[in-house]
């Protein structure tokens, strides 16, 4: 099965996500690839995807956007997952989990409704200190924001490996009677 691990990344977080992703997925099929959204041309010959991007500004980048927008009618064909890196996990300890459920919601809606998700996952990535200017870095942790590498890789590993479980499952067979091709 040829699966298609897709990324939008701003500093590098989401693609070793998305490379951790293919690689934890190519233990158990044979085909897993990964490639930046900007990379790829047509999806004819996968036959399911996975796009993640980064979170900047409660939305994802404007690459995965396009990627989406671009490729909706092939992704409507195939099964494909989602996933998105924030900084919720960041955030000073009140806000997190209003911040990953406001980023949740936020998301939700403005993935494109033509692409039925099998699932999204929300990650938290890498966030440095030199990511933001003085003043800001000054403020985010005044409130009690926390730089570092937030990244749980035995939950991403978790969710790469129900995919491809699900991949990995036979077709149902087809019923007598029914048209096959």
């Amino acid at each position: 099965m040829a699966v298609l691990v897709a990324y939008a990344s701003a500093m590098g977080s989401t693609q070793e996500i998305a490379n951790h992703i293919a690689d934890r997925m190519a233990s158990t099929l044979d085909g897993v690839e990964c490639r930046s959204v900007e990379e790829v041309e047509s999806l004819s010959c996968y036959d399911a995807v996975v796009i993640g991007s980064a979170v900047h500004n409660q939305s994802w980048l404007p690459t995965a956007d396009q990627f989406f927008s671009r490729h909706a009618p092939e992704l409507a064909k195939r099964p494909v997952w989602a996933f998105n890196v924030g900084m919720a996990d960041a955030l000073p300890k009140p806000f997190r989990k209003k911040g990953a459920a406001l980023q949740q919601a936020r998301l939700a809606g403005v993935l494109p409704q033509d692409v039925a998700l099998r699932g999204h996952r929300m990650f938290s990535g890498v966030y440095k200190a030199d990511q933001m200017s003085s003043a800001l870095r000054f403020l985010f942790r005044l409130t009690g924001g926390r730089f570092g590498d937030f990244r749980d890789w035995i939950s991403i590993d978790a969710w790469a490996d129900e995919i491809a479980a699900q991949l990995a499952k036979p077709a149902p067979p087809t019923s007598p009677g029914s048209a096959t091709a």
